[in-house]
């Protein structure tokens, strides 16, 4: 698990020092780019992914995941790169993001998925909100 967790967050380092260096420029145009080049790769990580060869559609059962899914990256996306472009830190609208995440995910994962709320989750969420105001003040 600590492998996954390192890419993740080596790969969200990159990700937001090259929105910032970005945040001058289109959104959208930098949306299309991007999301066209990792198109292309993940076209060639499908070919060279021996258990997914054949091209289909992922979600026979649920059509519809895809283009929500589109929808949530662009939403995604768009409000880092606005965030950036009106003076956003870095550090500050990731870990400002993350938190309020981190509550929404755990309030959606009780309610929709009734995962268990635990005290280490519940103190974890007011932690998050604490931190998340005192980053919110000037």
């Amino acid at each position: 698990m600590l492998l996954p967790v390192a890419l993740t967050v080596f790969s969200s380092a990159i990700y937001h020092f090259m929105l910032k260096q970005a945040s001058g420029k289109s959104p959208f145009l930098i949306l299309f780019w991007s999301y066209g080049i990792a198109a292309l790769v993940c076209l060639v990580l499908i070919y060279f992914n021996e258990q997914q060869l054949k091209f289909s559609l992922p979600f026979k059962d649920r059509p519809y995941l895809p283009f929500v899914l589109a929808l949530a990256l662009i939403g995604i996306e768009f409000g880092y790169l606005v965030s950036y472009k009106s003076g956003g830190k870095i550090g500050q609208v990731s870990m400002m993001t993350q938190m309020v995440s981190l509550v929404v995910m755990l309030t959606l994962g009780f309610i929709l998925a009734k995962e268990p709320l635990t005290f280490k989750k519940a103190f974890g969420a007011v932690t998050a909100l604490f931190s998340f105001f005192l980053l919110s003040r000037p």
